[in-house]
């Protein structure tokens, strides 16, 4: 039995915050470090199916016994760490002469069968440690290590555990190595858990093979992985790589620290890393090598930290949105009435400034208590309001760290920010109400003997807002089903993919489809609206056609993909006399809506029947206040029109427009 030298005390002291699964990781990266690239981890289990048993085994140069003194005698002293100044290298891992000793964190004892070579032959010996006895170890009983056929490696048996279960395990093996083995994947590392490779691909949020856009005289591999979990202990680095892929060097890059959650690594591999000098400081020697003052590194870096500066802008921007969802929903954000026209206008502005600062400097928010977060939004919404932007820039450009490109988006968006520009809304309140003075005409005036498709619908798709704010309007011009789908595929998935749909219906067609999505993007609102010109008279028939609309849709699970509701809205000028809407209105009573007629699905899917006077009425009710405080009455436009064709004109196109379709369809002449 040898001692380890140091006593019970000071081994304590040392490994006293070692987590069990922090420790169970240390022996795995024993095994890196000693030039395995196989790791096999079996979990023994008993009669009860708890965990009883950990073996690790990996493929390495093992443990020579004439080095094992240097090995298992010194305490805080690994050989590992050799003569190197700085971890500019991931292996080798071990540099504290710890790891072998932290078993005690989860298990009673340990076992190491270790197998090495030596002078052509290969020796098999073992070393056994107890929790209780630190300080000593039991080398082989005393015996010398006998030859063996056995291959080289090292199989390390803990027993006597603590309660572990094998999704934990295999959740933090892999969280600890996804990088790791991301380096080394050209060189076949992996690690296996009872016979099953870990994989990471689920921490992966983008990889991007990267390629230079410019002139340089060695060919490059470069990778920049995007993740979606912290790195444990690992910075974000760069990681250069030569010709064997081997791993020569390593060092951060120059987006840690930021408080943005952009996790991330650059894997560069080059036979100009072959023969590369990559200390910073010469040492008065003359380099014959390749460095970091050449042109040529100088060249490469540049573009890569570029690419790096926009692709991390390009996620904050994302990132910005869901920022602020979390904001909403934790009641830090200010509130806004999502029905009030000023309100969306406020919101969206606030939106705006709070995701460029998020983009240019994340930590003026996430450093912040929840408590402080809710006074500085408050406190930016109050200068917005009060027009006070450009002391906001000022006091802004002092509390962060800006440079040029930064500064001038910044100013760039509080000179657009316009909460209070009276003009530029008025206007836009103008606007709407001329759209409805103008559907007034079109509906109400007989003499104008409006049509539904070049008169109202052409209106209505371009002022789409009459059925709500903050709809994207997919497709008008009387889409069928194929191209309706086609366009909620592209809205919600970002893909264009050619559809077919098998039913006789089909073709079919809408006068408008509209979707809407929540703040989490969870659940989508489609809407589909069915106009009538005035002439029309409501009744059986034109519900019985939005019905036909509605089995489409049910018969398709595309149309259905996730928390998905449909809204249809029937609109025309009257009721027929046979009181069959009216039969219906009274019939959904129960569900508390206006004027509801179908009611299916737990409430997922609706049919309205609404007459212009109701959409008209509604308008105005919801814009009252407005309308009151700036003055602007129906009266306010008053022009009348020879045609409906000049109604059209004059107002199909103004500030009031929503945007055009996503998918739009050309209309036959």
């Amino acid at each position: 039995m040898q001692e380890v030298s140091i006593t019970t005390e000071g081994i304590q002291k040392n490994l006293k915050n070692f987590k069990p699964l922090d420790a169970l990781c240390e022996y795995i990266w024993n095994g890196f470090d000693a030039q395995a690239n196989k790791i096999e981890i079996k979990l023994h289990t008993n009669q009860l199916r708890l965990i009883d048993k950990i073996s690790i085994i990996d493929n390495g140069t093992g443990i020579a016994y004439e080095e094992l003194g240097n090995k298992f005698k010194p305490f805080n002293d690994s050989k590992k760490a050799g003569n190197s100044k700085k971890a500019n290298h991931t292996l080798p891992h071990g540099r504290q002469g710890i790891g072998r000793l932290t078993f005690f964190a989860f298990a009673q004892s340990a076992r190491w069968n270790t197998v090495y070579e030596k002078v052509g032959n290969n020796y098999e010996y073992y070393i056994e440690m107890e929790k209780e006895s630190l300080n000593k170890y039991d080398d082989n009983g005393g015996q010398k290590p006998e030859i063996t056929n056995k291959r080289s490696g090292t199989e390390v048996v803990f027993t006597q555990l603590q309660e572990f279960s094998k999704e934990e395990i295999v959740t933090k093996i892999k969280e600890e190595f996804f990088w790791f083995l991301e380096l080394n994947k050209n060189r076949k590392f992996k690690i296996l858990i009872d016979g099953e490779k870990v994989s990471y691909e689920d921490i992966i949020e983008k990889r991007i093979e990267f390629f230079p856009d410019i002139k340089l005289a060695n060919e490059y591999e470069i990778t920049i992985v995007q993740w979606n979990k912290k790195l444990g202990k690992e910075f974000s680095k760069f990681y250069y790589i030569d010709s064997n892929d081997m791993e020569k060097y390593k060092e951060p890059t120059k987006l840690n620290k930021k408080s943005d959650e952009f996790f991330h690594s650059v894997y560069i591999k080059s036979k100009y890393f072959d023969d590369f000098y990559f200390e910073k400081e010469m040492d008065g020697q003359l380099n014959l090598f390749s460095s970091r003052g050449q042109k040529e590194y100088k060249n490469l870096m540049k573009a890569i930290n570029d690419y790096l500066y926009k692709f991390r802008r390009k996620y904050l921007k994302e990132a910005s949105d869901e920022f602020i969802n979390k904001l909403v929903d934790s009641k830090i954000y200010p509130e806004f009435q999502e029905n009030n026209v000023i309100d969306t206008y406020r919101k969206k502005e606030l939106d705006n400034l709070v995701s460029t600062l998020y983009t240019v400097q994340p930590k003026i928010f996430t450093n912040l208590s929840n408590d402080n977060k809710k006074i500085t939004i408050g406190l930016l919404k109050l200068i917005m309001d009060a027009e006070d932007k450009d002391n906001l820039f000022q006091v802004l450009k002092q509390v962060i760290d800006l440079d040029s490109e930064e500064i001038k988006e910044l100013s760039d968006v509080l000179k657009d920010t316009s909460l209070s520009n009276v003009t530029k809304l008025i206007k836009m309140i103008e606007d709407r109400q001329e759209v409805i003075q103008g559907l007034k005409e079109l509906v109400f005036n007989k003499g104008l003997y409006a049509k539904e498709v070049p008169h109202i619908q052409e209106i209505v798709e371009n002022h789409y807002w009459l059925f709500g704010e903050q709809y994207n309007l997919i497709t008008a011009a009387e889409p069928d089903f194929e191209l309706a789908l086609k366009g909620l595929i592209l809205e919600t998935t970002g893909k264009e993919e050619d559809v077919n749909i098998d039913h006789e219906d089909k073709n079919k067609e809408m006068d408008l489809y509209m979707i809407r999505q929540d703040r989490k993007g969870k659940l989508t609102e489609n809407v589909v609206v069915e106009l009538k010109r005035p002439t029309v008279s409501l009744g059986e028939k034109q519900l019985s056609q939005v019905k036909k609309y509605l089995q489409v849709i049910r018969k398709d699970d595309r149309f259905n993909m996730g928390n998905a509701k449909w809204t249809f809205y029937l609109v025309g000028n009257h009721f027929n006399t046979s009181g069959f809407l009216e039969g219906e209105l009274e019939n959904n009573k129960n569900h508390g809506e206006e004027h509801l007629v179908y009611w299916v699905d737990n409430g997922k899917t609706k049919i309205y029947v609404l007459k212009w006077s109701e959409i008209f009425d509604e308008f105005s009710k919801r814009h009252e206040f407005l309308l009151d405080r700036l003055k602007l009455q129906e009266q306010l436009w008053m022009k009348k029109h020879n045609s409906a064709d000049d109604v059209v004109e004059d107002i199909i196109d103004n500030s009031a427009t929503l945007k055009k379709p996503l998918i739009p369809k050309r209309r036959e002449k």
